[in-house]
């Protein structure tokens, strides 16, 4: 069971997750305000927040699908397809592209990870984690992270990573 954001002490540092910037983005009823604080403390400089292109690529991907379904009165799946036919659409989303402004001038810093191929093979295979987790272990290991702020419960079998959750 990881532990609470709250227990973050000041100038600890700490990898966000995607599902950390959806909820806030989504005002999530249950876990909206504890990751909302927590990249509050990061924008503060309290807490030093990490991140990767690979979790930016996914926070805007699934807020582009949610945007367009919400805006359209579609599913998800229903969503995608749309968004293939009607490519114009992109430029016209508004919440996507705030958020984007919003992750541009915080204080996350975005870290390279460059050829994370093989290293993020041996981690999966190592923890039983799928592929896409595996990725962001192996660039928390290189760049010497082992706090990750996530939700998902399957970095808990990591030897050597604490797991904070909202």
């Amino acid at each position: 069971m990881g532990l609470s954001f709250v227990g973050i002490k000041s100038g600890a540092g700490i990898y966000v997750d995607a599902n950390i910037h959806l909820y806030s983005a989504f005002k999530h009823p249950v876990y909206g305000a504890s990751c909302r604080d927590l990249l509050i403390r990061i924008d503060e400089g309290d807490v030093y927040g990490y991140t990767s292109d690979f979790v930016l690529d996914e926070v805007l991907h699934k807020l582009m699908i949610a945007e367009v379904a919400k805006n359209y009165t579609k599913s998800a799946r229903e969503a995608i397809v749309y968004i293939k036919k009607n490519p114009e659409v992109i430029s016209q989303l508004e919440v996507v592209w705030a958020e984007r402004d919003l992750l541009e001038h915080s204080h996350l810093v975005v870290l390279e990870n460059r050829s994370l191929f093989p290293d993020f093979v041996k981690i999966s295979k190592s923890y039983n984690l799928m592929v896409t987790d595996a990725v962001h272990v192996a660039i928390m290991s290189r760049h010497g992270l082992t706090n990750i702020a996530t939700n998902d419960p399957d970095f808990e079998r990591v030897a050597g990573l604490t797991v904070w959750k909202p």
